[in-house]
Order: C-alpha cells, then sequence, then structure tokens
C-alpha cells in the first residue's frame, strides 16, 4: 500500500473509516457495503447484468410450473 500512488485509491480514508464505523452503528445496516464511487460503478454494472439474465429466462422458469 505504502508504494501505492495516490491517484490509484480515490477514496479519503478518514471518510471511509467514518463510514464504515457509522454502519455499525446503524440498527439495519446494509449487507453489503459499496463505498467510493468506482466501485459503485462496478457492482451496479454486475448486478444490472445478472438481472438482465434473470429476466432472460423468466418464460422458462414460468413454463416448468404444475398444469391443470
Amino acid at each position: 500500500m505504502e508504494a501505492t500512488d495516490a491517484d490509484a485509491l480515490p477514496g479519503d480514508p478518514a471518510k471511509v473509516a467514518a463510514a464504515i464505523y457509522d454502519t455499525t452503528r446503524d440498527p439495519n445496516p446494509p449487507l453489503r457495503l459499496t463505498l467510493g464511487s468506482d466501485t459503485y460503478d462496478a457492482v451496479h454494472s454486475a448486478v444490472t447484468e445478472r438481472l438482465a439474465t434473470l429476466e432472460s429466462q423468466k418464460d422458462l422458469a414460468a413454463s416448468v410450473a404444475f398444469t391443470g
């Protein structure tokens, strides 16, 4: 970490620590904590892709139900 260029880590460590601490005090904390706009963008992209895959299987999922 010491050898890493500061530009490679855009997050302010003090703000990250405060966000983590605040989350531990939340009575209903998120299951996953996404910190940083780059992280948000990556997670959003992955979830959007997974949702599109799920949506493409909607008819198939319904087709295996009992009939009659």
